[in-house]
């Protein structure tokens, strides 16, 4: 940055960096390193890099299972439903007669074409290159079954659980399966994105904070950090 004399290097003594596990990258960069103070660092979840930046000067560490024992953090438990796709990827094999459906990702209508080619993919494809609805299925469908005998047993009624998509149409497919899987309506899961249609996206968080349904909502991105769901399991 260059120099600027109405605003000069030792304007400030201290300069707090908030959620600087994002905030110390591109031109913000630019602007911490022009001044001459010291800086401190707020996140919750650092990174190498993000230590690195501070020269790995830590003078405070409150580590989750510290505020899990407080009362501040909720604790959890990993039940991990994987499938062979999930970690490897696939290929399909090419065939006379043999047809994939392929989707447009602007209008999302779909069509089948016939398979030219042995077509592989990767897991990091699938979901956004490659559906697999099969997949998505499958997941679905062993976490409906599981939960009332493993997950949470003997609990009667679906916990509010929210599903984490990786793109709006990941969250259209996901929402779609869970409706067909649990057969409870259109109310009892919620797709929550900025592309919601219908209801505004802040009133369908509302009902999932407040409502008995839904009670599974999907997102992408909207209920994350600073969102606070007390109902969710």
């Amino acid at each position: 940055m260059v120099y600027n004399e109405r605003i000069p290097i030792e304007t400030f003594d201290f300069i707090v960096v908030d959620e600087c596990h994002r905030s110390i990258y591109n031109n913000w960069r630019g602007v911490l390193e022009y001044f001459d103070a010291f800086m401190i660092g707020l996140t919750a979840t650092p990174t190498a890099q993000t230590v690195g930046f501070f020269n790995g000067n830590l003078v405070q560490d409150y580590s989750h299972e510290k505020a899990v024992a407080d009362g501040v953090n909720v604790g959890y438990d990993v039940y991990r439903i994987e499938t062979k796709i999930t970690g490897g990827g696939a290929t399909l094999a090419a065939a006379p007669g043999v047809f994939v459906p392929r989707r447009d990702r602007r209008t999302r209508a779909r069509r089948l074409a016939e398979l030219d080619d042995d077509l592989t993919y990767t897991a990091n494809q699938l979901d956004r290159d490659v559906v697999a609805e099969n997949q998505i299925r499958l997941v679905i469908r062993t976490f409906r079954d599981k939960l009332p005998t493993e997950i949470f047993p003997g609990r009667r009624e679906v916990p509010k659980t929210l599903v984490f998509a990786k793109t709006d149409l990941h969250a259209d497919d996901i929402t779609r399966i869970i409706r067909e899987e649990f057969g409870r309506g259109n109310d009892f899961c919620q797709k929550i994105t900025s592309k919601t249609t219908g209801k505004k996206p802040e009133d369908l968080l509302q009902e999932f904070r407040n409502s008995y349904n839904p009670r599974i909502a999907v997102t992408v991105d909207m209920i994350a950090t600073g969102t606070d769901v007390k109902p969710l399991e």
